[in-house]
């Protein structure tokens, strides 16, 4: 019986790539049931009348058979690793697939493609995912290192919404890290002030739970993407775990932030939420 329920999405069902990989290695560590989604995309054009939507099912319709054959290659990839899991193939839109299978799955991986890094971040497959799920995404940038993920996790900690809500749903993998680093951030008062709300001692939170960290203030003196991506390189981090998209999109896409920068520059995988 497994606890969990991994989601990997399959870009390509021929071959293992980065997103692959790590969705496969992080399953092993939490010995989850791994869901293995793979979506014949329909074009967006196919959308303009029922008719040409069913000119695209029936033109699409050999993809999805072919797709289905890759069942034994991915049974294989599961016995490697001891895992237990199945294998599906739909036809449709790849994020609409994945926040419905989000919804009974704890974990949800996919790649971020780097062919084109300053394409805008926020309007995505792994961006929309993000948006449309309350389950943690595990964003795998194309040439991220995954040879070890999970055993060294970095946390950007804040006291934010978004970094709390990564952090919980981070909580089955930092019990099974080697080591966990905290970047301890500026926390941003209520507008009436911090005595307006509870305080959270993280420290305290996290002994309570077993999870044995090692803090770090972080009061970079320039713009914080790069530092943090700087700082988890320097710590031999192998997986960032943080809060997407404090500010809205649009202010991201227009002024940049955080989260645009680690989508487009990071070398490791990142578990984000929002």
């Amino acid at each position: 019986m497994s606890d969990f329920d991994v989601v990997i999405h399959l870009r390509r069902c021929d071959r293992v790539v980065p997103a692959t990989e790590a969705g496969l290695s992080l399953a092993a560590r939490l010995g989850a049931h791994t869901l293995g989604l793979h979506v014949v995309a329909l074009s967006t054009a196919a959308f303009v009348s029922p008719e040409a939507v069913a000119v695209q099912v029936n033109e699409t319709s050999h993809l999805l058979d072919e797709a289905r054959q890759r069942a034994p290659w991915w049974q294989e990839q599961l016995e490697q690793r001891g895992l237990k899991g199945e294998f599906q193939v739909v036809q449709g839109d790849n994020v609409d697939a994945l926040c419905h299978a989000a919804r009974w799955s704890d974990l949800v991986v996919t790649g971020r493609p780097c062919a084109n890094p300053d394409a805008p971040v926020g309007w995505g497959i792994a961006s929309r995912t993000v948006f449309g799920t309350s389950t943690p995404v595990v964003v795998v940038p194309e040439a991220a290192r995954v040879d070890k993920v999970g055993e060294h996790m970095l946390v950007a900690w804040n006291a934010s919404r978004e970094a709390a809500l990564a952090i919980h749903g981070a909580m089955p993998l930092l019990k099974r890290a080697d080591k966990v680093t905290v970047l301890e951030g500026e926390v941003h008062p209520s507008p009436l002030g911090f005595e307006n709300l509870p305080a959270l001692d993280l420290r305290a939170w996290f002994e309570r739970r077993g999870i044995h960290a090692e803090f770090r203030p972080f009061k970079p003196s320039r713009d914080h993407g790069p530092a943090i991506l700087e700082a988890a390189n320097e710590a031999d981090a192998n997986l960032i775990v943080i809060g997407a998209w404090g500010q809205s999109r649009i202010t991201e896409l227009v002024l940049g932030g955080v989260t645009r920068h680690l989508f487009q520059h990071s070398n490791l995988p990142m578990l984000v939420a929002h």
